[in-house]
């Protein structure tokens, strides 16, 4: 999940070429039985939606959710420890 509303502790770390922001940050406690409660790498929905809505797709449960291939996102290349 990409949504805002359900992350904390958020930390912008970089800038991705479509001038969205790369950040780290911790789901809600609340999220942890459907998300990893480790430190996370990844972008913020609204400003994805906000360049490119087609990489926005909708959570069951109304949160939204980044196809990061359309960014050009590959997680194989990032360890966050």
């Amino acid at each position: 999940m990409s949504d805002r509303a359900v992350k904390q502790n958020i930390v912008r770390a970089g800038t991705h070429p479509l001038g969205i922001g790369l950040y780290l940050f911790d789901y809600r406690a609340e999220f942890h039985t459907t998300a990893p409660f480790w430190r996370q790498f990844g972008v913020m929905a609204d400003e994805v939606e906000a360049v490119l809505p087609q990489a926005i797709v909708m959570h069951p449960h109304g949160y939204k959710m980044v196809d990061y291939a359309l960014l050009g996102i590959d997680f194989a290349d990032y360890t966050v420890h």
